[in-house]
């Protein structure tokens, strides 16, 4: 994504892993989760899939180390900036999803709460997939329980969306988000 990217390599890194990666199928995702959960080196690898340029790489790469990370949580401990300084130039709705779902683990960083919550309301656009709008929605509860000031927005916003809302996860996730909004 950015050269300034620590975790991101400029070329391929390991092109066997890349395409055993991109075959991954459901059978294989247990075996990948526990290998990748031992071992530091093959996190890492991975991990720097997640930004491949090949969408079935990288989405591979993010559900495992989505799995891996909820398994082991400090393994992710240490990306969690990179996770969210990368959240905004992300095209693909899977790993929208997965990075969501990720941060959701994971306390935020004070020093970029400003930027994620920019792009967490983004996230809420009808055009993304309702689950990156649920884990978007969630993670700014998450965000407006350290930051008080943001909760009154944040009711108008879930208000807004349960009033246009079709989907029964929106809907259902909207109405609890508002119900802790309120009742804290």
């Amino acid at each position: 994504m950015t050269s300034s990217n620590q975790f991101v390599p400029k070329d391929d890194p390991n092109p066997d892993l890349t395409n055993i990666l991109k075959k991954i199928g459901n059978l294989e995702t247990g075996i990948w989760k526990e290998m990748v959960r031992r071992d530091e080196s093959l996190f890492a690898q991975i991990y720097t899939l997640i930004y491949h340029e090949n969408p079935k790489t990288a989405w591979h790469a993010a559900w495992v180390i989505d799995h891996v990370s909820e398994a082991d949580p400090g393994k992710l401990e240490a990306y969690i900036p990179d996770l969210i300084d990368q959240l905004p130039h992300l095209k693909s709705s899977s790993l929208k999803r997965h990075f969501t779902r990720m941060l959701n683990r994971y306390e935020i960083p004070e020093n970029r709460l400003g930027m994620l919550v920019d792009v967490l309301y983004n996230l809420l656009s009808p055009a993304e997939a309702i689950a990156v709008r649920a884990n978007a929605l969630q993670l700014l509860y998450k965000v407006a329980l350290i930051e008080p000031e943001l909760q009154p927005e944040l009711i108008s916003v879930t208000e807004a969306i349960l009033e246009e809302e079709l989907t029964p996860g929106m809907i259902s996730k909207g109405k609890k988000i508002l119900w802790l909004l309120k009742h804290q």
